[in-house]
């Protein structure tokens, strides 16, 4: 079963800034209660645009929301201090995105690992920039795989890897070489969880969810575990078992059944 992580409480949102701004907890929690409600397995949080704030907000928010949601939240910066501020407070293990393959920045979270343990996130991106071959992706990841392994304490199935969806709007092959990509670590790296960040496929493009649903359906044909993406967007759940009932995935023919039942339309 595809694994979600609600994307919604980023401060990339002008509304989500706003409540970080004024300290509106209570519409941060209301997003928080509605994406759990809607099967996501973590949730998202970034409270990256706030730049000097964001410690102190996510040291502020954090507990309030584990009081409203009982999946753990994923800390998404690429500040080792506010990293390290969300997961002090966080109860239980946290999902910490991400860890590049960036020197600098290894040597800075790498520590935070070994002593909070959270599941991570590896984003397979290193000082030479985005890969631009499946080939490339795979062979960062095993090395910041085996950094990690060496170094930490965490074990396989506490791994995501983020194989960097890019912009079609940039990059017209980003969509097919993600796909390809996808391939390659599933053959190279088995058993590894595989994650996207929906909604980078589509920055920039008219017609956004079109784009970010159709493609969902892809990665899921092409054996994704992990999507980063918006839970409430009335489609999604839909194109969701849809597209694992028709890929045969574990379950999903008796997911798709409960769901068109509880729906009570026909086409």
């Amino acid at each position: 079963m595809l694994i979600i992580i609600g994307e919604l409480l980023n401060s990339s949102r002008r509304s989500v800034e706003e409540a970080f701004l004024n300290k509106n907890a209570d519409y941060l929690l209301e997003l928080a209660v509605e994406q759990e409600k809607a099967g996501c397995s973590y949730l998202d949080l970034n409270a990256s645009t706030l730049f000097d704030g964001e410690p102190g907000l996510l040291t502020w928010i954090i507990p309030s929301l584990q009081e409203k949601v009982s999946i753990p939240l994923s800390i998404d910066s690429t500040n080792p201090v506010a990293l390290e501020a969300g997961l002090k407070v966080h109860r239980g293990r946290a999902l910490l995105n991400s860890i590049p393959g960036k020197q600098k920045e290894m040597e800075e979270i790498i520590p935070l690992i070994r002593d909070y343990r959270p599941q991570v996130i590896v984003s397979c991106l290193d000082d030479g920039g985005f890969p631009e071959t499946p080939e490339r992706t795979v062979a960062i990841a095993e090395r910041i795989l085996n950094r990690l392994f060496s170094q930490t304490s965490v074990v396989q199935d506490d791994i995501f890897l983020d194989l960097l969806a890019r912009p079609l709007a940039v990059t017209p092959g980003a969509g097919r070489q993600f796909l390809e990509t996808l391939l390659l670590v599933r053959k190279e790296l088995p058993g590894f969880k595989t994650v996207a960040g929906l909604s980078n496929v589509s920055y920039g493009l008219p017609r956004r969810r079109v784009v970010n649903l159709t493609f969902l359906t892809n990665l899921i044909g092409h054996g994704l575990s992990a999507v980063i993406a918006d839970p409430l967007h009335p489609d999604f759940k839909a194109t969701v078992i849809v597209s694992e009932f028709l890929n045969n995935r574990p379950g999903a023919r008796e997911r798709f059944l409960a769901w068109a039942r509880s729906e009570q339309k026909e086409d």
